[in-house]
């Protein structure tokens, strides 16, 4: 006959060999710090640059109208063509670094009108590196991004005249403050100014005159590495450890080792 299964007793045996389950759980969550230990350290470095609105300029605007406004400028900061740059800054300075690797190591953060740019990278003066190309060539995108959103708008006003005036054509067909002489050159006028408007508007990459931005801090290399994963290891060392020591409890292992010696 099969012997029949108790658990009161398996708790019992459990409780009574404790310390052969909490040394397993021990010995498990220092395997975790020892396998974290032969990893490779990595190290991160931070450049902090604000974001906002004049609303001086623009008024009131809705948080949702806000948030699409930031969000736009940091995705100019993190787009793919101030990305690649970043990779050929790097690899100029013979850093080994890739456009997947970059995204990888890459994240950019928003605190408040506050965006923090962070580099994970093995070696600390090579993240540092990488922050600052990454916070200076975002910068000088943001600032292109900014005079095509101010010729955008500046254009925009001049359409909008245009159109002010192709009314006012409608019903007198001579309308001194146009400055076309007749309504087909106003037509064409409109046609091109429109034209100019969406390349600027494009170019602009959502941005609006509106936005500000200036740099807070920028990257030193850092000088401990993070601690990246080191307490999931331990915590899976030792839940490893328990489930054994626990096993090893309930197959009888301490009580035969006992005889035995």
């Amino acid at each position: 006959m099969l012997a029949s299964f108790s658990p009161r007793e398996k708790v019992l045996t459990i409780l009574t060999y404790w310390w052969v389950v909490a040394a397993a759980a021990i010995l498990g969550g220092l395997a975790g710090l020892g396998a974290y230990a032969l990893k490779t350290p990595v190290y991160e470095a931070q450049v902090h640059i604000a974001i906002g609105i004049d609303f001086t300029r623009t008024g009131y605007m809705e948080q949702y109208d806000k948030d699409l406004a930031l969000g736009a400028a940091a995705g100019v900061i993190y787009s793919t063509e101030v990305m690649q740059q970043v990779v050929d800054a790097a690899r100029a300075e013979n850093i080994p670094i890739d456009f997947d690797s970059l995204f990888k190591a890459a994240t950019i953060e928003r605190r408040s009108y506050e965006w923090i740019l962070r580099v994970r990278f093995s070696d600390p003066d090579q993240a540092a590196f990488i922050a600052n190309r990454w916070l200076d060539l975002g910068s000088l995108a943001l600032d292109s991004a900014y005079q095509h959103a101010l010729a955008a708008d500046a254009i925009a006003s001049y359409l909008d005249s245009l159109e002010s005036c192709l009314e006012q054509v409608a019903v007198n067909a001579i309308v001194p403050v146009c400055p076309y002489n007749s309504v087909s050159e106003l037509q064409a006028g409109l046609s091109t100014t429109e034209e100019k408007f969406l390349v600027e508007k494009q170019a602009a990459r959502g941005l609006f005159p509106g936005v500000t931005y200036q740099v807070n801090q920028r990257a030193t290399p850092p000088q401990q590495p993070v601690l990246y994963g080191r307490n999931n290891l331990a915590l899976a060392g030792l839940l490893i450890g328990l489930i054994v020591g626990i096993a090893m409890v309930s197959s009888g292992f301490p009580l035969r080792w006992l005889k035995r010696n």
